[in-house]
């Protein structure tokens, strides 16, 4: 089974599990960003509104061929309770028929507010989750 891990990091917390997920699985790695980058406050003034309204939003590219993987761990920190505006972009890219993963990664750990809504865009477009987890960061 050849299996993807797409991402997108603000902090670069996501990018680290992103790679030791990737490493653990030999999954083949990739990076999204969005054409209008974010900082600390432009994610909390435009990043969390639209993460709630699952809004996508305009990715630079290269952009991943997605067609050639049986599997697609999507992963992405949680802003306002859901995750962060590239991450609906990223679900943009998954072809029809495509098993995903989805691994959230957040300070409290926990995305259950966003669970159904999360399965139900990946059932809209045409995909099968497999599983979704939380990953909890510790912060100092």
């Amino acid at each position: 089974m050849k299996t993807a891990v797409v991402y997108f990091s603000l902090g670069g917390s996501t990018r680290s599990y992103a790679r030791a997920e990737a490493d653990a699985r030999q999954a083949a790695l990739f990076e999204v960003r969005p054409a209008q980058k974010y900082n600390p406050i432009t994610a909390f003034v435009r990043g969390c509104p639209a993460a709630r309204a699952q809004k996508s939003v305009p990715l630079i590219g290269p952009l991943p061929n997605l067609s050639e993987y049986d599997r697609v761990v999507l992963m992405a920190p949680v802003w306002a309770g859901f995750p962060a505006p590239p991450f609906n972009s990223m679900v943009e890219l998954l072809p029809r028929g495509t098993t995903v993963e989805i691994l959230l990664v957040s300070s409290s750990g926990d995305s259950s507010a966003c669970a159904d809504k999360v399965r139900e865009q990946i059932q809209n477009a045409g995909c099968t989750l497999a599983a979704q987890r939380d990953i909890r960061v510790m912060r100092r």
